[in-house]
């Protein structure tokens, strides 16, 4: 019989909020690239305010996952909750512009 040690459990954490984020990040993307062709692909506001669907809401989103995965409580510890901050933060740097065809020509 084995005893999980708490790194182990951290760890086993850290990969389901990897495997979730980045298919939830992703379905997202592909939602939001959907909507906003089909009714916000004129509207300058849409298109001056594009940071706010492409990465406050999935970084929102991504803090949502790891609070409910136990990151960032009372128990957890620092390197846990770093190590879950770099890999949102990665998962959203990534994943930014993955549906968007038009991404080059309205944003950088």
């Amino acid at each position: 019989m084995t005893v999980s040690t708490v790194p182990d459990a951290m760890l086993e954490k850290l990969v389901t909020f990897l495997f979730a984020g980045i298919l939830g990040t992703m379905l997202y993307h592909f939602v939001t690239a959907a909507l906003f062709r089909d009714f916000f692909a004129h509207s300058p506001t849409a298109l001056a305010y594009w940071y706010v669907p492409l990465i406050v809401l999935p970084a929102l989103l991504l803090l949502l996952l790891a609070g409910l995965l136990g990151f960032g409580r009372r128990g957890s510890s620092w390197t846990g909750n770093l190590a879950v901050l770099a890999a949102g933060a990665a998962i959203v740097f990534c994943t930014v512009g993955a549906p968007y065809n038009c991404w080059h020509q309205f944003c950088f």
